[in-house]
């Protein structure tokens, strides 16, 4: 059965034996991160696992692993092939290409052992391996790891029949390779499991019961164990960073009814059907996630072995596959286009257990669709072959394994990455990687990278090592967005400066600009000429190709201040230029509440600060939540108040500090100003400069004072 599938899977994907040490399935995006993650976690298994979380990407974040799925369960199958070869690319298409094999071994296994049928059991791997859902979801390997689930499902059911602890150990350990897999599986196959456990133990004597549910128990509580560490993880990283998915997205995420007549471009193709289908009002993602259509082999042979086979059993399979697809439509389920509920399903799961907003696309629920209606299938290809002669099974088993695999065939793309799996770049990141240690920004970035070259240059870490602002995964982050949006200063020549006082305060060493990579093109100019023009900020430059690589000079010490004393804010009146009425909002030690000034910045806005008596102010602290980055003040001035007179006790940017605090807290960054000594009974904080569209915020303010030097209380 395994050269069969290895020849099967050769067959399919023909493409990718032809260029696997050097291109990847589909595209340069998710394909890209996903040989990358597996060739970081395989340089981590080096080091005993230390270090794993901390992937040198989306910078100054920390445990950015947990921003996406961490493959552990695909690593380690992984990790012998790059060790290897030192080919991450050869290393992932290895996996694409045993992904196959492995789902229809695992199918045909569990088939054999429910039909008791040899070629049953062929007809339903082929369906399992090669359902057309695979084509659409050829750039997430994860999607395709689905072997380990009718091992887990086999390990239940022997268990069931035979009371065998093994068995059931077996089925947990395949249920925990599932999970370390595929984050969205260990909550979204749970459900079949759950099920099948439910099914086993309403038909257990009433004299086993308590064993059998002392035995899951046990199981249960041995999975959570073994899985606690990553999961802790993840949960840490979601409170720290916020890390959940916009309820817009979890609902344009979802399946339409529809989306289970929709065929990949290239299935429809070749086949020539097209299915009506009608998308879904929120606009879901039809370039993948929104084509479901399981094949007509898995639907007839399911429909064949609902009425054919043991009453139970199909009852268990039918109820997986329509869990799968009800819960798979998402909060707001649509029929052809139309929602007809404003709360499905799904939304009373998210109410139950919120967690589940951590995923974003419930389409990926069909799994549940698929390996339901395999089983069924399975069943029906036993009812048509049963009875039959040897010569006849052999030609209908033959003709059901072709048709399935002529409707799986996608003709999946290579996309070319380079030699060795290293992509061509003039030697620029050869160069980077024999520099001292210093963050990279790579441009164009986040909102400027409208062709997704970040995953590229992401990637190419593994050669220089440095970490990077960059990245995309699952999540991104405001700084990144910031920096590649219109109100970043790296986008304005007059203020280029300043975002590159913002970089060094952050402890970014190098920035890289590749004009070439810039969509449109001419977005580059002003970026590039911006930091050209800003020379004092940079020690060296260097081309490689098209490719500018800066050297960033580093930032001035932090000047040292004697231990300090916040003030309280009870002892200090302000009064405002603008929305007076939100001052309070300054110190009540939420960053989600703020004074801002409503409208644009023109030069001139102001905070004074009286205090109840004469202080001196050393520090002054400002903390901006992510969402009010672009507010940043453009310049600033502090001055000590002695009625009628004003001292000067700062001018300028605060984009170095604002760095700084990025590094410390990049979440709640607190940008410090330092002040010289001085005594004064009120500071005038003022905004001095004008934005094209942007307010002026603060979501915290802090004053500390050097105790010693204050007026008696």
């Amino acid at each position: 059965m395994i050269v069969g599938l290895t020849l099967a899977t050769a067959a399919m994907h023909w493409r990718l034996i032809a260029s696997a040490s050097h291109a990847i399935p589909l595209e340069r995006r998710d394909p890209l991160l996903n040989a990358w993650i597996l060739a970081w976690d395989a340089d981590r298994f080096r080091h005993g696992l230390r270090g794993l979380w901390e992937m040198p990407i989306l910078y100054p974040f920390h445990d950015t692993l947990a921003f996406t799925e961490h493959l552990l369960g695909v690593a380690v199958f992984a990790a012998p092939i790059e060790w290897a070869t030192g080919n991450p690319i050869l290393s992932y298409n290895a996996i694409f290409f045993a992904s196959f094999v492995f789902a229809g071994a695992a199918m045909f296994v569990f088939a054999r052992a429910l039909t008791g049928r040899v070629d049953a059991a062929v007809v339903a791997a082929a369906i399992f391996a090669f359902y057309p859902y695979h084509v659409a979801q050829a750039g997430h390997l994860q999607t395709m790891m689905t072997g380990w689930m009718p091992l887990a499902l086999l390990g239940l059911h022997r268990y069931f029949d035979t009371r065998s602890r093994p068995a059931l150990a077996g089925a947990a350990i395949a249920y925990w390779l599932e999970a370390m897999s595929n984050g969205y599986y260990l909550f979204f196959f749970g459900f079949a499991i759950v099920a099948v456990c439910v099914w086993g133990v309403w038909r257990t004597s009433r004299a086993l019961r308590m064993r059998v549910l002392g035995d899951l128990m046990v199981a249960a509580i041995a999975l959570g164990a073994l899985y606690a560490p990553i999961a802790i993880k993840y949960f840490d990283v979601r409170q720290r960073y916020e890390l959940v998915r916009p309820a817009d997205d979890i609902v344009r995420f979802g399946a339409d009814v529809g989306s289970y007549l929709t065929m990949p471009p290239a299935v429809a193709e070749h086949m020539h059907v097209e299915l009506p289908h009608f998308p879904k009002p929120s606009g879901s993602e039809e370039r993948h996630d929104g084509m479901l259509f399981p094949g007509f082999a898995m639907v007839v042979l399911a429909a064949i072995g609902i009425v054919s086979s043991r009453r139970d059993m199909a009852a268990l399979y039918l109820s997986i596959a329509s869990i799968g697809f009800v819960l798979s439509l998402g909060p707001e389920p649509t029929v052809w286009g139309h929602t007809f509920a404003t709360a499905g399903p799904y939304a009373w799961l998210l109410a139950a257990a919120p967690i589940l907003d951590s995923l974003r696309v419930p389409a990926r629920l069909a799994i549940l669709v698929y390996l339901g209606l395999s089983v069924l299938a399975s069943f029906g290809a036993a009812a048509l072959l049963t009875g039959r002669s040897v010569r006849a099974r052999s030609i209908v088993c033959g003709l059901l394994v072709a048709f399935a695999l002529f409707e799986g065939y996608g003709a999946v793309p290579m996309v070319e990455i380079g030699r060795r799996g290293r992509t061509r770049d003039n030697g620029l990141y050869a160069w980077l990687a024999r520099q001292p240690a210093g963050a990279v920004l790579e441009l164009p970035i986040a909102r400027l990278d409208n062709d997704y070259r970040g995953f590229i240059y992401q990637y190419n870490t593994l050669v220089h090592g440095h970490p990077l602002v960059n990245g995309w995964t699952g999540y991104s982050t405001d700084l990144q967005q910031w920096l590649g949006d219109a109100a970043s200063p790296l986008r304005s020549s007059a203020l280029a400066g300043d975002g590159l006082d913002l970089l060094r305060g952050l402890g970014v060493g190098y920035v890289i600009v590749h004009p070439d990579d810039f969509d449109p093109p001419e977005n580059a100019r002003p970026v590039l000429q911006g930091i050209l023009d800003a020379r004092s900020k940079w020690t060296d430059l260097r081309q490689f190709g098209s490719v500018y690589a800066f050297t960033l000079a580093s930032s001035a010490p932090i000047e040292p201040v004697p231990p300090l004393d916040a003030i309280d804010p009870a002892a200090i009146h302000v009064s405002a230029s603008h929305a007076n009425e939100d001052i309070a909002n300054l110190f009540d030690g939420n960053p989600r509440t703020r004074w801002t000034t409503g409208e644009p910045q023109e030069g001139r806005e102001w905070l004074e600060l009286a205090f109840d008596r004469e202080r001196d102010v050393r520090r002054v602290r400002f903390v901006l939540h992510p969402s009010d980055f672009r507010d940043y003040p453009r310049g600033l001035e502090i001055d000590a108040v002695d009625g009628a007179v004003r001292t000067p006790l700062f001018r300028g940017s605060v984009m170095t500090a604002f760095g700084r605090g990025l590094a410390i807290d990049p979440m709640r960054p607190p940008v410090d100003i330092v002040l010289p000594p001085h005594h004064a009974r009120a500071l005038r904080i003022a905004q001095t400069l004008s934005s094209s569209g942007w307010w002026w915020s603060i979501d915290e303010l802090s004053l500390y004072t050097d105790r010693a030097r204050s007026g008696p209380p």
